[in-house]
């Protein structure tokens, strides 16, 4: 063992992504067909390794065009729930067979495309931060790039592998799935690259189909949330969300699909990354591809209520022009400029109540 590349106990409680196991096997493209390299052991954690997998899963939360789901049912035709299942639940877990059978169903995949192949990584890890404990298990394909290096002051070509550009990837929060939650698996769709996502979306067995009017609903939530973490004032708070109301009625007008990178990048031009990673951690796991329901976008700029004898329904701006007045501690709200006509009925009504009583 390398004991300067090697993790330490003190590292390891330290890293915010605790590797279980990892692995890597290529796939190469001869004559038109794809072969497996294969590995028959699983990597070492390293400083190099643990610094991979870092990346992969920061940069796999922080890619946008990604589709949520859970595994299809049909475990023959999409097997790698069963394969993952076995890994799981096995007295012993073989990783490395796991793996193998993975690689296998990716490999027939893959048969019908055009892709060439890579490296395919594999992992199981926990992250280890305050707001997230999960088990995860991702998959993801990366490519070698040509680079340049210097030595003896000497430029040199240098291979490396492209993390930042990998396009295929999946992964899945086993800790969800365990708990039987609707949503625990996604996959990068990516913009304009449905062909290219297709056959990974096979090979993972992602069962995306959504509800709009849910996901509209799920993505209002994750703005007002956004809104408050970054503390914006009533005013500022009230224009964004009034901005990505009418973003997201332009999508319903039209029927295009809400993607999360050029919606971010209209919405919060400032900061887009900031405004994707906040959709992308959330607990809501919202899919690119939906078209906004516009009945539950009104949630942006509306507020409602009713009980069994009163029904109210405002805009936002009420409450910045002051013509809603609402108190926290007494939980009230107060409408200081009624409608003439419904004044003139509340003095009438009023006037009525004195004469009864006189």
């Amino acid at each position: 063992m390398n004991m300067v590349n090697a993790l330490d106990a003190d590292a390891i409680k330290s890293i915010e992504n605790k590797i279980h196991k990892v692995i890597v096997h290529t796939v190469t493209k001869k004559e038109g067909k794809f072969e497996l390299d294969p590995r028959d052991t699983t990597l070492e954690v390293s400083v190099t390794v643990q610094r991979l997998i870092d990346q992969l899963a920061h940069l796999y939360v922080t890619k946008a065009g990604k589709e949520h789901g859970k595994f299809e049912e049909d475990e023959e035709n999409y097997p790698v729930s069963k394969f993952l299942r076995d890994y799981c639940e096995a007295p012993v877990p073989d990783f490395v067979l796991a793996s193998l059978n993975m690689s296998g169903t990716l490999i027939r995949e893959a048969q019908r495309t055009a892709s060439p192949g890579g490296h395919v990584f594999f992992a199981h890890f926990t992250r280890n931060t305050p707001s997230d404990n999960d088990d995860y298990f991702i998959v993801a394909i990366l490519n070698d790039e040509l680079g340049t290096a210097l030595k003896d002051k000497e430029v040199i070509d240098s291979t490396h592998l492209d993390i930042k550009g990998f396009r295929l990837a999946g992964r899945v929060n086993l800790t969800k799935w365990r708990a039987k939650s609707e949503k625990y698996l996604s996959f990068l769709k990516g913009k304009g690259q449905d062909k290219v996502s297709g056959f990974f979306k096979a090979f993972i067995g992602c069962n995306n189909s959504v509800a709009a009017a849910a996901e509209t609903r799920s993505l209002t939530k994750v703005l007002e949330l956004f809104a408050e973490d970054k503390e914006m004032s009533d005013e500022v708070k009230s224009e964004f969300l009034r901005k990505a109301y009418t973003i997201c009625k332009g999508y319903a007008d039209i029927d295009r699909p809400f993607e999360l990178e050029p919606f971010s990048n209209e919405l919060w031009p400032e900061n887009p990354e900031e405004l994707i990673v906040a959709v992308s951690e959330s607990e809501t796991n919202i899919s690119d591809g939906f078209v906004p329901d516009k009945r539950s976008l009104n949630r942006l700029v509306k507020f409602s209520g009713k009980s069994k004898h009163w029904r109210l329904d405002f805009d936002r701006l009420a409450l910045e022009s002051k013509e809603i007045l609402f108190d926290k501690e007494s939980g009230s709200l107060t409408i200081t400029q009624l409608p003439s006509e419904l004044l003139d009925r509340m003095i009438k009504e009023h006037r009525d109540e004195e004469e009864d009583e006189a």
